[in-house]
């Protein structure tokens, strides 16, 4: 179903008119490539049965036979999706009709494009194709075209984000003046730095990593006869004779197993990472290009960008880890299946992401700079309420518990014992807030487990959205919630004092703070139209 709130458009593919323009495949190199990976993905059974299989049952070798299916399922589903798919682009539509089973028609109206990026896996590279990504806005790709030509890649998203339909004959023109303009329209603005590395390895998920990195390296050992676990056991109690030890030691090879996974994914994502500016025909585009054997470019207009936003996890501020994203119009703010296009860097130190948000934002203002206005110490009062809440019930649901026997009697007293952590908390919480006006940009800051930083354009507001409960009317507090049309479409400045807000409403939408204000009988007498 079609509506305006929804870009594209599924539904049965219709037989495309014969005097419109026609349908095109994608490259026929893709069935090449999926056919040279259906034979590499026998190899392991094949090795496995021919080298390292006398006198063991074909049960044993079921990793190696699961990895073989799996790999020929995938490959053969690839080259059946190449044979039913046609996509063609006309001057008012993209469109795409595909599928095994049910045959599936989707379409993006040209003005609904944002962004056209393209990404290429090491079999694309290797065989000069790449993936080109279509997308309207949404945290899904409006549509995905893998894969096509690199020179074609280059010259659809050069003439879609244009404007014109591209035609066959100017494809290699476009990819070739590209490649001569590039390198003089460009401006470095930041490159990954080896340091980083250690930004993205400490990671509440390592040990995580680590475990099953250390289970699969005991599953694939155990198809050729060799023992992992046991022998390393062997090394920990002869080097650890008392079991805390032991288990501290199995922690750190975990541990180290975690770190050097992660590391090299941080290598293999962010290879070569260069943020640049990019002089184009309709203005200028913020561009990352990245990857080692999978690479990707995504192009974001600096016309759609709106502000930025700076995101700091709880337990690594000491280090100063911070997460770089730009608030924009048309680029997913969030994404399920990969990194999300408005992250402009990868995770690093927070004087670089402050030193890319001064060139990035248009403008002299520096609002990063600028001293925020703290918050009331009834803000503070709340959050401590809040804390003794907890505690209080927490403590009062295991006294509960206990007395029925379901847990030991004393647990309820452990909330009670950890009250000064929800108390550190709160006060954490309050030192957070902040919100400030530095000329065009309104900043926000709010947060506990990640403390957040939003930096708005006071153009790009829409309205604003006042909450108050009990507690807060009681205390004499007001949240604010700004609305806009771009990044996660709303960010927040909690509990101010009203005149607080009333200065920041002021500054961010003099307008409609003026039209609240008019007494009731002039908003009567005007008419509809004034």
């Amino acid at each position: 179903m079609t509506t305006a709130e929804a870009p594209e458009h599924t539904a049965p593919a219709p037989e495309p008119p014969g005097d419109e323009v026609p349908w095109q495949r994608l490259n026929g190199r893709l069935v090449w490539v999926n056919l040279a990976r259906l034979v590499l993905s026998t190899l392991p059974t094949v090795l496995s049965m021919v080298f390292f299989g006398t006198g063991r049952q074909l049960s044993d070798l079921w990793p190696a036979i699961t990895a073989t299916t799996i790999g020929m399922v995938i490959s053969a589903l690839d080259v059946l999706r190449w044979l039913r798919t046609r996509y063609r682009v006309t001057d008012e539509l993209v469109e795409i009709h595909t599928g095994r089973i049910l045959r599936v028609y989707r379409q993006v109206p040209r003005e609904r494009i944002r962004t056209v990026d393209h990404k290429a896996r090491l079999r694309h590279r290797m065989a000069g194709l790449r993936v080109v990504v279509i997308s309207s806005g949404r945290s899904r790709p409006a549509l995905r075209l893998d894969a096509v030509s690199k020179d074609k890649a280059e010259a659809l998203r050069r003439e879609l984000l244009r404007g014109a339909a591209p035609d066959a004959a100017g494809e290699a023109e476009a990819a070739a003046k590209a490649g001569q303009e590039s390198a003089a329209e460009e401006t470095v603005l930041s490159r990954a730095r080896w340091f980083w590395i250690f930004y993205n390895v400490i990671n509440i998920w390592g040990m995580l990593v680590g475990g099953l990195l250390l289970w699969s390296l005991d599953s694939l050992l155990d198809l050729v006869n060799l023992d992992l676990i046991g022998p390393l056991d062997r090394l920990i109690d002869h080097l650890a004779p008392s079991r805390p030890a032991a288990w501290a030691l199995w922690a750190g090879v975990v541990a180290v197993l975690g770190f050097c996974a992660l590391a090299s994914g941080f290598v293999k994502d962010n290879w070569h990472f260069r943020l640049v500016r990019r002089t184009t025909e309709d203005g200028t585009a913020l561009v990352t290009r990245q990857g080692l054997l999978s690479t990707r470019e995504v192009h974001r207009d600096d016309r759609r960008l709106r502000g930025i936003h700076l995101s700091q996890p709880l337990f690594w501020r000491w280090i100063g880890l911070t997460e770089t994203s730009v608030i924009s119009t048309g680029l997913a703010a969030w994404s399920l299946t990969s990194e999300p296009a408005a992250v402009i860097l990868p995770r690093g130190p927070a004087a670089e992401a402050r030193r890319v948000a001064g060139l990035v934002l248009p403008g002299p203002e520096r609002p990063l700079e600028a001293p925020l206005r703290r918050h009331p110490l009834t803000a503070l009062v709340r959050r401590l309420l809040w804390a003794a809440v907890c505690c209080a019930a927490s403590a009062g649901l295991l006294a509960w518990l206990g007395a029925t026997g379901v847990v030991p009697g004393w647990l309820w007293t452990v909330p009670l014992w950890g009250a000064p952590l929800p108390v550190l908390l709160a006060v954490v919480a309050y030192r957070t807030l902040g919100h400030t006006c530095a000329g065009r940009y309104l900043v926000m800051r709010h947060g506990v487990s990640r403390r957040e930083t939003a930096v708005l354009r006071r153009d790009a507001v829409l309205g604003l959205k006042l909450r108050q409960s009990l507690v807060q009317r009681w205390l004499g507090l007001v949240s604010v919630g700004v609305p806009t049309a771009a990044g996660h479409r709303f960010y927040h400045a909690p509990d101010m004092t009203v005149e607080q807000f009333l200065t920041f409403a002021g500054e961010a939408a003099p307008e409609l703070l003026a039209e609240i204000l008019r007494p009731a009988g002039e908003r009567n007498s005007a008419g509809p139209g004034q």
